[in-house]
């Protein structure tokens, strides 16, 4: 990502770096606004403010669902099929589907409706009573192009197309063996089940702010973008991860239900072909009870809560403006 090799150039952590650059776009705004004499006007506009923020958040949840996605394929090592330089490259693959360039398009989409709406029709989400309008409009546009339709658009590809084709990647190449459903092998995947809540409470926060921000001049544009943001975000990776826990449960059960029919009966039997047959039994107990769902129903909860709280937090801003 082009991005992330600007970030490093500068040699800021990423959250600080979004910090500075979000913030630092808005404060021209005020500069402009100081010289063009509508600084009091510009100070009222809530919405930048808002838009500025929904740029960091945008910027600081990509780097942060890219970072524990790749220490999440590190986490799960041991119960790969694959091994050494097989491995390395298949998860290379499945980072590059993670960073894919797909949010150019969306970036151009939003870039093009943004201009067609403020140039072209005169709709705003800011004042149109500005001493120079002009001036404003540009910058207004090149301010949501940045924060909204740039950082917000890589981070809506990121949670609703990359990672999911991500994981995608990740079942069709079938990379786990069937140790993955046992007790030890689901606590390895308690990182992905992080990632997966973090990435629907992102999703939630973001789209929260969306409304508020294009809901009141742009009417359903902004709720329906971010039912398309958040709908594959909260069901997709959920479906992904019980396909493959379940293909692993299966795996398992017809595994050791091998070994048990392979363990001699009657008089060949041996005292370690009994330990042997009770140690499988045992597994094999455990591995038909094993729930192939990767989030259980504490972090269900946690789903629903960080969806409710993004409700919460529209009404709170909206309350405010």
């Amino acid at each position: 990502m082009y991005l992330a090799h600007i970030i490093s150039r500068t040699r800021l952590p990423y959250p600080l770096f979004f910090a500075v650059t979000c913030s630092s776009s808005y404060l021209i705004g005020v500069l402009l606004a100081l010289l063009s004499g509508d600084l009091h006007i510009f100070l009222q506009e809530y919405g930048f403010i808002l838009l500025g923020f929904f740029g960091f958040i945008s910027g600081f949840f990509t780097f942060m669902l890219l970072k524990m996605f790749s220490e999440s394929l590190s986490g799960i090592e041991e119960y790969i099929v694959l091994s050494g330089d097989k491995w390395n490259i298949l998860k290379s693959k499945i980072e590059e589907k993670a960073t894919s360039k797909v949010y150019w398009l969306l970036f151009s989409f939003w870039m093009i409706y943004s201009f067609y709406e403020i140039f072209i029709r005169g709709v705003t989400w800011w004042r149109r009573d500005y001493n120079f309008q002009l001036i404003v409009d540009v910058y207004g546009y090149l301010f949501q192009g940045f924060n909204g339709c740039f950082l917000g658009g890589i981070f809506m590809t990121l949670i609703s197309i990359n990672l999911n084709l991500a994981y995608r990647e990740i079942y069709s190449r079938k990379v786990f063996n069937n140790s993955i459903v046992t007790i030890r092998g689901k606590k390895k995947l308690s990182k992905f089940k992080k990632l997966v809540i973090l990435e629907v409470f992102a999703a939630a926060i973001a789209a929260a702010l969306a409304i508020s921000i294009w809901s009141e001049e742009f009417l359903y544009t902004p709720i329906i973008g971010s039912l398309a943001m958040i709908l594959p975000t909260a069901i997709y990776p959920h479906y992904i991860f019980y396909r493959i826990l379940s293909r692993a449960k299966e795996d398992r059960i017809e595994s050791l239900e091998k070994r048990i029919e392979e363990i001699p009966v009657g008089e060949e039997t041996t005292i370690g072909d009994l330990l042997l047959f009770n140690k499988l039994s045992k597994d094999l107990e455990n591995a038909r009870n094993v729930k192939p769902w990767l989030v259980d129903v504490k972090m269900i909860f946690q789903l629903l809560g960080a969806t409710g709280a993004s409700q919460i937090i529209t009404l709170i801003i909206e309350y405010l403006i």
